[in-house]
């Protein structure tokens, strides 16, 4: 009888620890994502850029902010997002400066209007991403950020409307596309929990 008890622990012992191996993973996980350990900055980036569609981007755009070197994984979302609003209203003021030159280039002054109202828009989407942020609306920033990335690409179809207008812009809106898309992965991984 003993030997049948102590044969049956063994195997209960044996059955359980990987499930109980993988549990501990899984926290790890979660704990170094959520910036309860000590993994932030570099290495948190590194582990949510691994996550993004534009890897580089997203870690080099990260990592030029100062404080994503302590930053946690909410700090990161909310670096993010004003990555994506600062590259807005740098994109808008130079669409502006189109307007106010005298730009002979055969950009039609009607294209640039629709740009700076579409940046417009994008920021004010941008700004309303960043309150959600703060009541873990990620739902909305989903939405908000979805949104803006539908101004920019607004903006250069506006150009392709028109073929002999050439959109001076398509670096500008692709980069804000992509800031962007690193803020929803990282909203993402909030809203998921990890």
């Amino acid at each position: 009888m003993i030997n049948t008890i102590s044969i049956l622990f063994f195997i209960l012992v044996i059955a359980f620890r990987p499930y109980q191996i993988l549990a501990q993973d899984d926290q790890d996980l979660g704990s170094m994502m959520s910036g309860h350990d000590s993994v932030l900055g570099e290495e948190l980036i590194a582990k949510v850029c691994d996550h993004a569609t534009y890897k580089n981007l997203c870690s080099s755009s990260l990592q030029s902010v100062p404080e994503s070197k302590d930053a946690d994984l909410y700090e990161l979302a909310t670096i993010a997002l004003k990555l994506a609003a600062e590259n807005a209203t740098e994109i808008k003021n130079h669409v502006d400066k189109l307007l106010r030159s005298s730009y002979s280039d055969p950009y039609s002054p009607r294209e640039l209007v629709d740009c700076s109202e579409n940046y417009q828009d994008a920021m004010e989407r941008i700004e309303d991403s960043l309150k959600a942020l703060e009541t873990k609306g990620y739902n909305d920033i989903n939405t908000w950020v979805t949104a803006a990335m539908a101004d920019a690409e607004s903006c250069e179809e506006g150009f392709h409307d028109h073929p002999d207008h050439k959109s001076p812009l398509t670096g500008e809106n692709a980069v804000f596309n992509q800031l962007c898309s690193t803020a929803l992965t990282i909203a993402n991984l909030l809203d998921i929990g990890i």
